[in-house]
């Protein structure tokens, strides 16, 4: 009779662990003993988000945020297109070696004299190669000077205020502003003729307010009247009465009245605190507060105050002092 080994647990569960090893080791090998990846659910983009920027190909440009404008635009802006041209209220030209004051007006279509008003040149020899020259057809430029007002413009030129303000587009005429260049029309060169013959086409700080012959020039002199040694605050210029008194440079009046010895007077405020007197006035032109510009009339000459005969006696001040006119006037002559 054979006789029976009672089975042992221990080998028991070693089969167990063994054919359970040779059942999920090859589900193990194949997941790579991981967790499976949870499924993660994409949203569509919003119109809010962020553009995807798109990769560009060489020599292109990234386009701007604002709105580019289009290529007759950019045409437009860069240079004045043919029909802007024909309509430009003022001309440019400038200024080409070998240039005349004649071939650039009659390249422009005005005069010489206008060209020189508009420019404000005082003599042909001032030209210079590269300046840039402006002109109107139908009037002058005028460049504002401060504390100068339509008004004062007006009654220099005997222009309308209502046209000046037409021909410039001026939307509140209480407000212009000093280097603005306005166009007056159908006013001519006529006072910048007049500057430069008083300049004699030389520019200087003042022009002559008449031409004549100095018969008393400035600093200490005997009266003519009164036979006393005094000293002469100014230069007398022989001129007949009723002679047109010219501003010697733009400023305001400052006094239009009487004054012991000088008669009637002129006085007029410029800028850097100078002042110019005119005296023995018979017929003051202008009223105080009035902006004048250089070359404009302002009074007639006479024989007024404490004087020997019709002439007009003319002063420079730096301030309150009197200083000699023959370092401000141009060509200052002999006596």
């Amino acid at each position: 009779m054979i006789e029976k080994k009672p089975i042992r647990k221990d080998r028991v569960a070693i089969a167990v662990i063994f054919l359970l090893a040779v059942i999920l080791l090859p589900i193990l090998l194949r997941s790579g003993g991981k967790s499976p990846t949870p499924v993660t659910v994409i949203e569509e983009p919003s119109t809010t988000t962020t553009p995807i920027v798109q990769q560009q190909e060489p020599g292109t440009t990234t386009p701007s945020t604002e709105t580019a404008p289009s290529s007759q635009e950019a045409q437009a802006t860069a240079e004045p297109t043919a029909s802007s041209e024909e309509t430009s209220k003022v001309l440019t030209y400038t200024v080409a070696a070998g240039d005349t004051l004649s071939s650039i007006a009659a390249n422009l279509g005005v005069s010489v004299d206008a060209l020189m008003a508009d420019n404000q040149i005082l003599s042909p020899q001032a030209l210079r190669p590269g300046e840039v020259l402006h002109a109107v057809r139908d009037g002058i430029l005028h460049l504002v000077k401060p504390g100068q007002t339509l008004t004062d413009i007006s009654i220099t030129y005997s222009v309308p205020v209502e046209k000046i303000v037409a021909a410039n587009d001026i939307t509140d005429p209480s407000k212009i502003y000093a280097g603005e260049e306005l166009i007056i029309p159908g006013a001519g060169p006529e006072l910048w003729k007049e500057v430069i013959k008083l300049s004699k086409g030389v520019k200087s700080r003042f022009i002559w307010p008449v031409l004549g012959k100095i018969t008393s020039g400035f600093g200490w002199r005997i009266h003519p009247v009164y036979k006393v040694r005094h000293f002469h605050n100014g230069i007398d210029i022989d001129v007949p009465e009723g002679t047109i008194v010219h501003a010697a440079a733009p400023g305001k009046v400052y006094f239009v009245g009487t004054e012991e010895g000088y008669g009637n007077v002129v006085i007029l405020q410029h800028s850097d605190g100078y002042y110019t007197l005119y005296g023995h006035l018979s017929k003051p032109l202008v009223y105080t507060g009035q902006f004048v510009e250089a070359g404009q009339a302002i009074a007639e000459s006479g024989n007024t105050g404490v004087s020997s005969g019709p002439h007009l006696h003319f002063e420079i001040r730096n301030g309150e002092f009197p200083v000699d006119p023959a370092r401000y006037l141009p060509a200052y002559p002999s006596q």
